[in-house]
């Protein structure tokens, strides 16, 4: 069987987008039919149960962690929804009736950001532990969109590049694949964050609007989709010691291209970039760069 025919059912199985396929192929081009079963066997669990003890968190496909390695997971997590709560109070902080359907977005965003600091802080506290510091890296990512000053790439950088790459990706996944393992927890972590499906929507919207209509000139869009995405890049990088302890590092490396990939590919829908996959490179280049 072809590679096509390996992976293409697969993507339409878990309505994955077929832009995925190119770095799907790159996982899975050594060893096609053992990757693809081992991918799949994170979300794909059927009956199986996993283990949760007070040393570690074994999934169903009988992948293991450490549980000081899900904590410090959890405490990125908590971290970054602490800190997006904290910049986006500070931004509903300054009225500017010029964009003042801003100012009320982004105050909305500091209830729904606490409300997930919470349930990420219950988790955590419901597994018997207290949270972690953040890196260095994850801070760099949210100190990096502090500094963003302009309306138009504020909603941007919140509403595209970091839903799509930190939450849509990372968060997503991380959810799906432990919410089999601990469903008496992630229930109630999983509904804190899917009921603020219609407080997102219009943030999405407003941003594509934005790209559309050209509010941002294209040269400092790109330039700023770069700086953030860089630091996103290098902000997992730093937790790729994890993965390759958990024997998982092929599939972080997976995610990881896909987390960039995918606020381009939405940029590259919107006419703001024309090259994804050089695009791509520069980001990777300028994160190994980047000193903090």
């Amino acid at each position: 069987m072809t590679l096509d025919g390996l992976i293409d059912p697969v993507l339409q199985k878990y309505s994955i987008p077929m832009w995925v396929k190119p770095y799907v192929y790159d996982y899975v081009r050594k060893d096609p039919i053992n990757a693809i079963k081992r991918a799949t066997s994170f979300i794909d669990v059927k009956r199986k149960k996993g283990v949760v003890t007070n040393s570690y968190v074994q999934l169903p496909n009988s992948i293991m962690f450490k549980m000081s390695s899900i904590i410090h997971m959890l405490s990125l997590f908590l971290y970054g929804t602490e800190r997006t709560a904290k910049i986006a109070k500070a931004w509903s902080a300054k009225p500017d009736m010029k964009y003042r359907n801003y100012v009320d977005y982004y105050a909305g965003m500091v209830e729904v950001e606490e409300r997930h600091a919470r349930a990420t802080l219950n988790l955590i506290e419901g597994l018997g532990f207290k949270p972690r510091e953040p890196t260095k890296e994850v801070v760099a990512v949210f100190d990096y969109l502090n500094g963003i000053m302009d309306w138009s790439k504020r909603i941007i950088a919140t509403d595209l590049i970091l839903r799509s790459s930190y939450g849509d990706a990372f968060g997503l996944v991380f959810y799906k694949v432990f919410y089999f393992v601990m469903p008496e927890f992630m229930r109630s972590f999983g509904k804190a964050f899917t009921e603020t499906e219609e407080q997102n929507k219009w943030g999405i919207k407003e941003a594509e609007r934005v790209i559309a209509e050209h509010k941002v000139d294209n040269n400092q869009l790109l330039e700023m989709s770069i700086e953030l995405l860089c630091r996103i890049e290098k902000s997992i990088n730093a937790e790729m010691p994890l993965a390759d302890e958990a024997g998982i590092k092929k599939e972080a490396k997976l995610l990881k291209r896909i987390s960039i990939a995918y606020p381009l590919h939405r940029l590259e829908s919107l006419g703001a970039v024309s090259n994804v996959s050089k695009t791509e490179k520069e980001i990777t280049s300028k994160a190994k760069k980047l000193k903090l």
